[in-house]
């Protein structure tokens, strides 16, 4: 009979407020006017059924990626080279701005080599050079190392043994111009090679480079009537980068080996120990024979490095066909941007023509 009464008394409290829309009631007791708002009575509700048998929330739509509308390029560093005039007693070149320049020797053997400022990207070049046949006449004869074959390979693995590690050839070609430089020498040549080398030492760690020489008949020097033999060497010049990055850095070297010029000091000078009036001509004015090994490098090992590198970097190359240019965007770049015509994956030869900037994701 209480429980009863007790309903009673409930259900007309309620409806009164109901009409009266004057009264909130907090059926757990935890009431505070202040936070709760007054109920007009005049709002429009929705019912929603609800199914006692679903005890889970109504599924909603899956978000989708927003198309990407805009694409900010990042330029790659050797796409804005600022340039800036080096020169010495002996030559002139043109530089990017922060490389540094050494060099040392005389008109009978100049050494120069220009570097960035981390060391691990540069191009140098050696007038000329010799190396002892006989090892055991190395230092008697002036030189810094021995020889035991005629060959041009055997002068750089020479030259890098103790300054670089696993220094490999990987592909080797006898230049195109062998024909007119031997032409225009006195001497007979006897080995011409442009090496295509990979490398790993401390400053570039994993690097890539390429080495040229000319190696041509020497006049045997005599000690107390002893015939002792020499290699001769001609025309060195060499250039390295990064592992995959050298045809990215290949355009600025070739630049810069294109702007070496010599000082008339250096002129007269080697013309006064030549005795003779003729011009001494730069080795290094055109880089197109020595890069021949570059690019007929092994393209699959290249396309293969390439690719693990964008995978470890977690990134994807993209072909941009309204500038016709390579980047090197994020990974899931393409699929961000959508249905459109202007960005596509490239193709595994494009691997081997490097790109010229970032897309970073914003």
């Amino acid at each position: 009979m209480t429980k009863k009464l007790s309903s009673l008394i409930l259900a007309v409290i309620i409806t009164t407020s109901a009409l009266t829309g004057c009264i909130s009631l907090n059926i757990n007791g935890n009431y505070d006017s202040e936070e709760t708002e007054a109920f007009s009575g005049n709002e429009e509700y929705t019912t929603v059924a609800f199914d006692p048998e679903q005890d889970t929330e109504p599924e909603t739509e899956p978000e989708t990626n927003t198309p990407v509308s805009e694409v900010s390029v990042r330029p790659a560093e050797w796409t804005e080279i600022s340039w800036q005039p080096y020169s010495c007693a002996y030559f002139t070149l043109n530089i990017p701005e922060g490389w540094k320049v050494e060099w040392n020797g005389n008109a009978q053997k100049l050494v120069w080599r220009a570097t960035s400022p981390d060391g691990k990207i540069g191009i140098c070049n050696i007038d000329h050079d010799y190396a002892a046949k006989d090892p055991s006449m190395t230092k008697t004869l002036g030189f810094e190392k021995s020889l035991s074959d005629a060959s041009v390979k055997g002068y750089f693995e020479m030259i890098f043994e103790d300054t670089a590690d696993n220094f490999t050839v990987q592909n080797s070609c006898v230049p195109a111009n062998k024909a007119a430089l031997q032409a225009s020498s006195s001497k007979q040549i006897r080995d011409y090679q442009a090496h295509y080398a990979t490398f790993k030492d401390s400053t570039v760690g994993e690097g890539e480079g390429v080495y040229s020489a000319v190696m041509v008949e020497s006049n045997d020097i005599v000690i107390r009537g002893t015939n002792y033999g020499v290699w001769e060497f001609d025309a060195i010049f060499y250039n390295w980068a990064p592992l995959g990055q050298l045809v990215n850095w290949q355009p600025v070297i070739a630049q810069i080996a294109q702007s070496f010029t010599y000082t008339d000091y250096y002129i007269q000078e080697w013309q006064s120990v030549l005795n003779t009036t003729v011009s001494p001509s730069s080795s290094i004015s055109d880089t197109d024979p020595v890069m021949e090994a570059f690019e007929e490098r092994s393209k699959s090992d290249t396309i293969i490095q390439e690719k693990r590198s964008d995978m470890l970097g977690e990134y994807e190359r993209v072909y941009d066909n309204d500038t016709g240019n390579i980047y090197r965007a994020y990974n899931g770049f393409l699929d961000d941007i959508g249905d459109q015509n202007r960005y596509q994956a490239i193709t595994d030869n494009q691997y081997t023509e490097g790109y010229v900037g970032w897309i970073d994701k914003d």
